[in-house]
């Protein structure tokens, strides 16, 4: 064969192979908010315990921390969080149960405990032992039976909110809705895996919301290993939380003993 001729026939090969492109499906609309419903919750991470490495960063309007740690959660039991701020020194001891959270303060050798609608209302957003749980494993935090839900497509996302879409342009043309709250998530028309979820409560101008990136394929299912969660209230924060050395459904300890000498707060 001719060199030109070769040479040439190289290059289109080349050319022909970084251009080529998977064409992704496209949709005109979104399925009915019950079909989407259940996609989701058909695509929610199941698993009996999970422990994990963790890594991130906590900012509020006072401070910015980096911290480190492990997590371990036994489905619908316990969630058990330590966190270090470096150097491998414990800071504290964080237990979620399913009527309270626990705290162990290493540094200030303190003990306190509070009720989820405590702890709701200090931080102003709605928390459960089941939403904190599934906030963690990228699941729906909403049981989606108290209200009636809307479908709507954007941004080549699934779009399933208890606000109607004719309350939403009301919302975003005006800021004023007769909607005290809703719940709002996206979703990846691909896998119907959550890409973010939100609660907004619009009588208190307040919001909580999460955002799931960086997602890992685990038991024939993907799990996000990066969580982004925000707060927009009274106090901002800001919270970034990043997963590693994920083991799933192995025995796992979660050891939580207050020692007699640290001060309990009430």
């Amino acid at each position: 064969m001719n060199k030109t001729i070769l040479l040439a026939s190289i290059v289109l090969m080349l050319v022909s192979c970084r251009t080529t492109k998977v064409a992704k499906p496209t949709y005109s609309k979104a399925p009915k908010a019950e079909l989407l419903i259940e996609s989701v919750q058909s695509a929610h991470f199941d698993f009996n315990s999970m422990s994990a490495k963790i890594s991130g960063s906590y900012q509020d309007s006072k401070q910015k921390i980096s911290f480190k740690g492990a997590v371990k959660i036994k489905k619908d039991s316990v969630i058990w969080v330590t966190i270090s701020p470096g150097l491998g020194i414990e800071l504290g001891r964080v237990l979620f149960d399913l009527d309270s959270m626990h705290f162990i303060n290493r540094y200030e050798k303190t003990y306190y405990k509070t009720s989820y609608a405590d702890l709701s209302e200090k931080i102003q957003s709605p928390l459960s032992f089941d939403r904190i749980q599934n906030l963690l494993m990228g699941n729906s935090m909403d049981a989606y039976q108290t209200k009636k839900y809307f479908s709507t497509l954007s941004d080549e996302r699934f779009v399933l909110s208890s606000m109607s879409p004719r309350q939403t342009k009301k919302w975003n043309r005006s800021k004023k809705t007769t909607v005290k709250d809703a719940y709002t998530i996206s979703v990846s028309p691909q896998n119907s895996k959550i890409k973010t979820q939100q609660y907004s409560d619009f009588k208190q101008g307040r919001s909580l919301q999460v955002a799931y990136e960086n997602f890992d394929s685990f038991n024939q299912n993907q799990l996000a290993k990066t969580i982004v969660v925000t707060i927009d209230a009274e106090k901002k924060i800001a919270l970034r939380l990043n997963y590693s050395k994920i083991n799933l459904n192995k025995r796992i300890k979660t050891p939580f003993k207050v020692p007699g000498s640290y001060e309990t707060i009430h």
